[in-house]
C-alpha cells in the first residue's frame, strides 16, 4: 500500500507540474519565446487526440477517442499501480497516469489541450507538446525498460 501511495504521489506531482506550467505559459507568454535555436515556447491548442488526430471529427468517434479511451486508460493505470511490485514499472505507470490526467483535465475543462513546447530543426517542427506529454513519454520508456528487464511479468 505504501508503494502505491508513493506512485500516486508521483502521478500527482506530474499532474501539478503540468498544470502549473500550462497556466504560466498560457497566461504570461504573449508571443513566441525563442529559447534555443531548436526550441521555442509558443502556444498551441490541440482539440484533437494524439498529434491532433480527430480534431475535425464530431460525434461518437471524437467522444470515444477524446474522453472514453483516456478514461479507460486511467482506470487501467490505477489498477496497475495498486498491483505493481517492481519500481521501474511502477514509476512508468505513475508517470503515464500523471501526464494522462493533466491532458484529460484540459480536455474536460477547456475542450482541448494546451501545448507550448515547440521543438524544431530548421523549418521542420515536431508537434508542439507539454509537460504531460513528457511524463507520458518517459513513462512509456520506463515500461519498455521494465519489459526488457523482464519485470512486467510480475505486475
Amino acid at each position: 500500500m505504501k508503494k502505491s501511495l508513493t506512485l500516486l504521489g508521483i502521478s500527482l506531482t506530474c499532474l501539478l507540474l503540468d498544470q502549473v506550467t500550462k497556466y504560466l505559459f498560457w497566461n504570461l507568454l504573449r508571443e513566441p519565446l525563442h529559447l534555443l535555436p531548436f526550441l521555442d515556447f509558443t502556444k498551441a491548442f490541440n482539440k484533437g487526440f494524439v498529434f491532433g488526430l480527430f480534431q475535425h471529427s464530431e460525434g461518437l468517434l471524437k467522444t470515444l477517442s477524446y474522453y472514453g479511451v483516456p478514461l479507460l486508460i486511467v482506470a487501467l493505470l490505477l489498477w496497475g499501480i495498486f498491483r505493481v511490485r517492481d519500481t521501474l514499472v511502477g514509476w512508468g505507470l505513475a508517470l503515464i497516469l500523471g501526464g494522462g490526467l493533466g491532458n484529460l483535465l484540459d480536455r474536460l475543462l477547456l475542450g482541448g489541450v494546451r501545448d507550448f513546447i515547440d521543438f524544431h530543426i530548421g523549418d521542420w517542427h515536431y508537434p508542439t507538446f507539454n509537460v504531460a506529454d513528457i511524463c507520458v513519454s518517459l513513462g512509456i520508456l520506463l515500461l519498455l525498460a521494465g519489459y526488457l528487464k523482464g519485470e512486467t511479468k510480475r505486475v
